[in-house]
């Protein structure tokens, strides 16, 4: 049984020391093969019989410290490769009480092992299936070393082993002998050997054209101890290269070849269509030319990194991309880049693909996207309004129409005249009720139905401040109300002017209705621009509300907080209708005794 079961135990399979310890054995995470094969190594290491030898009995007062490999499988169920070293534990007289395992993931080495081999096996299969093979030249001792895969291109017996230059050069091509040995002149000079290209007559009398590729490593003193490279058998290339004028000008794209140095060697058609130049007018000229001036400073780098890592990739993905055609016109593109091994060095060939038309695609089906969004919003907050507005109406209506159904049953079953004059009072106190409120209902109903925003004309609040006095001037006389006013951050708004004289005066009206009988009611209104948008603030030092008792039905309608004979809970209800189906937002914040402000964000 296991007895212990430590922490780095419980990351490494995921079970728990509780699920563990006294309670299962090593067969819980190690497979039975692992296992017999483990025995059966002991056994033989000790000299005993594996049928029969047992590694927990048979090791009484032996020492084992073994380190292997192991495959132990997680609570989950999945493999973890690991290496544990199992050693004997021992007691007072030396005999052997069990073994304790140290254990450690190496399922990142395992792979990168497997990795490297795979590799290394396709590097193999890569130069035989590219005809390239790799030499180093001792240039001190003149002694050449090849790959067996550069034996076969040049079709030389691998016995021979005793190369040097003259085995090399003794295979080149007698129109070539020149170029070669200037070549490597050159490269004795400059200390630097670039690609070149020259042909070769085999060992069987085959011509063929190789590609060198090396570089030249010196000593501390700056002289040329040695130089190495690769040589590539490339004829079915120079012989393709043929066929490939063929298939640029059938591709559906435009096709540009780009050298090292970013100079454009060869276009296509499409090319010349694409971008409105000649092909005299690209070629040996800078790649930039077809590129927009913004991208500049970081091409260089992106093509220093391809031509470093020569592989087909998709270029800037994620990102958009734009080419610059003659006329000064950008339009977007895709491009694909791939290499291309020649004679002349590594190109780069970039299929470009004008993608306008998809882009338009792409813009109008967002486009539509964001609008059924809009839509969507646009009838949910319209589906929610006219929820709250029916559960408004059929509240606000059923408490008159009951009073009234209740008071007719009165009138029906009283026969004195007294009382029944008394009754139609009320009848008519109550039907007044009722029509303020269906009134009320339907200026709300109409505000929220009708498209308030075809009425808009440029409003300047101060006429707008000026007209509200003048029909609440008594009311400001009689309260001795001060009334002031700030639009310098803003002066004049685009709305409709019915909704924006309703909106000053309700809160003006509210303000001098609700103010304190212990100070002059004092008013300031002001406005300010957020995000390019107005805010309007109406501040007043009234009675004040206590928000955290009324403030979930601030707006609501025939919600009054303040025992005024004329208190109907009507203006704020119609303020926030109105302000809301503008597309704005109301809110307040207030304290009791002290004062009220009233924020609105306009749209």
């Amino acid at each position: 049984m296991i007895n212990r079961f430590n922490h780095g135990a419980e990351l490494l399979l995921g079970y728990s020391a509780a699920e563990m310890v006294g309670i299962e054995k090593p067969r819980k995470y190690i497979h039975e093969n692992e296992i017999t094969k483990f025995r059966n190594d002991i056994a033989v290491l000790n000299g005993e019989d594996p049928g029969t030898y047992d590694h927990y009995e048979n090791l009484f007062k032996k020492e084992l410290n073994d380190t292997r490999e192991w495959t132990y499988y997680k609570k989950d169920g999945s493999p973890v490769s690991v290496l544990s070293t199992i050693t004997t534990i021992k007691n007072g007289d030396n005999a052997n009480e069990g073994f304790i395992a140290i254990s450690k993931d190496i399922s990142e080495i395992k792979n990168a092992e497997s990795e490297l081999l795979k590799k290394n096996e396709q590097l193999n299969f890569a130069e035989q299936i590219s005809m390239m093979g790799h030499w180093q030249w001792n240039t001190v001792a003149d002694t050449v070393k090849w790959s067996q895969n550069l034996y076969t291109v040049f079709e030389l017996d691998e016995t021979i082993t005793n190369l040097n230059f003259d085995t090399y050069f003794g295979f080149v091509h007698s129109e070539d002998k020149e170029i070669v040995t200037q070549y490597f002149d050159k490269a004795i000079k400059d200390k630097k050997l670039n690609s070149f290209t020259h042909r070769i007559i085999t060992t069987s009398g085959k011509l063929k054209t190789i590609h060198v590729l090396g570089e030249v490593h010196t000593n501390k003193k700056g002289e040329i101890v040695e130089m190495v490279g690769t040589s590539q058998d490339v004829t079915d290339i120079k012989m393709a290269e043929k066929k490939f004028r063929g298939l640029l000008e059938s591709a559906p794209d435009a096709m540009v070849i780009v050298n090292e140095k970013g100079a454009i060697q060869l276009i296509n058609k499409q090319s010349e269509k694409l971008f409105g130049y000649t092909p005299e007018e690209l070629i040996d000229k800078p790649v930039e030319i077809l590129i927009p001036t913004r991208f500049y400073p970081e091409h260089p780098t992106h093509r220093s990194s391809f031509f470093h890592t020569p592989i087909n990739k998709e270029m800037g993905i994620g990102k958009d991309l734009y080419a610059l055609k003659k006329n000064g016109d950008e339009i977007p593109i895709q491009i694909s880049l791939s290499p291309l091994h020649t004679e002349e060095g590594l190109l780069v060939s970039a299929a470009i693909r004008d993608i306008t038309k998809r882009k338009l695609a792409e813009q109008k089906i967002n486009e539509a996207k964001e609008n059924l969004e809009l839509v969507a919003q646009k009838l949910s907050s319209q589906n929610k309004q006219l929820a709250d507005f029916t559960h408004i109406t059929s509240h606000n209506l059923r408490a008159p129409v009951a009073n009234l159904n209740a008071l007719l049953e009165i009138f029906n079953h009283t026969d004195s005249e007294a009382d029944r004059k008394e009754i139609f009072v009320k009848f008519n106190t109550v039907i007044q009720h009722l029509t303020l409120t269906l009134n009320t209902l339907v200026d709300a109903l109409k505000t929220k139905i009708s498209d308030s925003k075809e009425d808009l004309e440029e409003i300047d609040l101060d006429d707008v401040l000026k007209h509200t006095k003048e029909i609440l001037s008594g009311a400001i006389l009689n309260s001795g109300a001060i009334i002031k006013s700030d639009f310098s951050k803003a002066s004049t708004i685009r709305y409709n002017r019915i909704y924006m004289e309703s909106i000053f005066l309700n809160l003006v009206g509210n303000a001098i209705k609700y103010k304190s009988e212990a100070r002059i009611p004092e008013i300031l209104i002001t406005s300010e621009v957020e995000n390019e948008k107005l805010i309007l603030k109406f501040q007043d030092n009234g009675l004040g509300i206590d928000l955290e008792q009324h403030g979930h039905k601030l707006f609501g309608l025939n919600k009054v907080f303040h025992r005024h004979p004329d208190a109907k809970g009507v203006g704020l209800f119609l303020t926030k209708t109105q302000i809301e189906a503008m597309g704005g937002a109301i809110s307040a914040c207030s304290t009791v005794n002290v004062g009220t402000t009233f924020t609105i964000h306009f749209d």
